[in-house]
C-alpha cells in the first residue's frame, strides 16, 4: 500500500503524461473507428379513406344558457373548465380557439355570445311599430390553462368598451 503512493509522490509528471497519453489514443480511437450504421426508422402507411358528406341536417346548434351574462361575475381563476362549463355552458365549436403558447405555458380560449347590457327593471315603453331589438350581444374570451389538470382558468378578457 505504501509503495504506490511513493511512486505516485516521486514521479507525478510520468503518471500525468501515461494518463494524457491514454486519453488521447482513446479519442484517436474513438474518432477512427467507422461508424456504427444507425437503423432507419419504419414508415407505416395507412389507407387513405374515402371522403363522407356531411350532411348540415344532421349537425344541432349548441345554445348556451341564457343567463351567462349573469354567470360572469360567478367566474373565479383557477375553476376547472367542467366548473366554467356548469355556469355558462359549452361553448360552440366555432368559438374555440386553438392551443397558443402564451407566458410560458400552453393556454386554449373559448368565447361566449352574451349580452352585456342591463337587465330592464321596468316593463319598456311599447312603440306603435314592433321592432326587432338591436343584437348587443359582445364576444368574452376565457383562457384556460392547458398543461394543468382539470384546464383551470386563467383568465377572463371582456371587450374593450372605447371600440
Amino acid at each position: 500500500m505504501r509503495r504506490p503512493s511513493r511512486f505516485l509522490r516521486r514521479h507525478p509528471l510520468l503518471v500525468l503524461t501515461a494518463l494524457g497519453i491514454t486519453f488521447a489514443a482513446w479519442i484517436c480511437w474513438d474518432a477512427l473507428s467507422p461508424a456504427e450504421p444507425e437503423a432507419a426508422p419504419e414508415i407505416t402507411l395507412h389507407p387513405r379513406l374515402a371522403p363522407t358528406a356531411i350532411s348540415e341536417e344532421a349537425v344541432f346548434p349548441v345554445i348556451t344558457p341564457e343567463g351567462t351574462a349573469q354567470a360572469l361575475p360567478r367566474l373565479k381563476t383557477g375553476m376547472s373548465r367542467t366548473e366554467v362549463e356548469g355556469l355558462v355552458g359549452a361553448p360552440t365549436s366555432g368559438n374555440i380557439s386553438p392551443a397558443t403558447v402564451a407566458d410560458g405555458r400552453v393556454v386554449y380560449r373559448t368565447q361566449y355570445e352574451t349580452d352585456l347590457t342591463p337587465l330592464a327593471t321596468v316593463r319598456p315603453i311599447q312603440r306603435s311599430l314592433p321592432r326587432r331589438p338591436s343584437p348587443s350581444s359582445t364576444l368574452v374570451t376565457l383562457e384556460f390553462d392547458a398543461t394543468k389538470p382539470g384546464h383551470p382558468l386563467v383568465g377572463i378578457y371582456y371587450p374593450d368598451p372605447l371600440f
